[in-house]
């Protein structure tokens, strides 16, 4: 079944746009067991990541995606008066996270508590239901390879839990970082790396 899986996957690897929904995507590469590895080495990746934070619901909190020399990096400052918190997306094209099963990533935090978010087709209501699981960095201030299984993504609205919703990771349409610890203040996460992988056999 994960061959299988795994072929369809670098079967769609091959259409324009496979991936990232935009066009003229960053490099995606793949191996066995990490089919998708998302490339953020140069300022051109690093480009298809936008900021949504809490302004669009009157806030103030900034930041947003930049390239630093060889990766990514996620910085700004939060202000919980009115909202607090700022995030990264990166638009998904349909199915190309079909058959995955978890997110791994090479990060450097400052030790506040981000979380990995996923977007599909979900709706509770008529608003957007968006899956996120903390990433589970235990060192600050250094380079740390994290795994976010797809089991562990809870259904929010707004930051608030909801229930009797489902993760489909073949809807996927957009994937992100998003940091809402309700403390005021300057953040920076480095992103070295980022795979989108199946269960390993055997």
């Amino acid at each position: 079944m994960r061959a299988l899986s795994v072929t369809i996957l670098l079967g769609a690897l091959l259409l324009p746009s496979a991936l990232f929904a935009q066009d003229n995507p960053p490099e995606v590469h793949s191996s066995s067991d990490c089919p998708l590895q998302i490339s953020m080495d140069t300022a051109d990746a690093v480009s298809y990541w936008r900021s949504v934070n809490d302004g669009v619901m009157g806030g103030l909190s900034s930041g947003g995606p930049e390239f630093d020399e060889t990766h990514m990096v996620f910085a700004g400052v939060i202000n919980t008066d009115g909202g607090g918190f700022s995030s990264i997306r990166a638009q998904v094209a349909n199915g190309a996270f079909a058959g995955m099963d978890m997110l791994k990533l090479r990060v450097k935090s400052d030790g506040r508590v981000y979380k990995a978010t996923f977007r599909t087709d979900a709706r509770y209501g008529w608003r957007e239901v968006s899956f996120q699981a903390p990433l589970p960095v235990k060192s600050t201030g250094e380079w740390v390879d994290v795994t976010v299984p797809f089991t562990d993504l809870r259904p929010s609205v707004f930051g608030r839990p909801v229930r009797d919703v489902k993760f489909d990771a073949s809807k996927v349409k957009s994937i992100g970082i998003i940091l809402a610890d309700g403390q005021d203040g300057p953040f920076r996460l480095e992103v070295q790396s980022m795979e989108v992988c199946g269960l390993m056999v055997g």
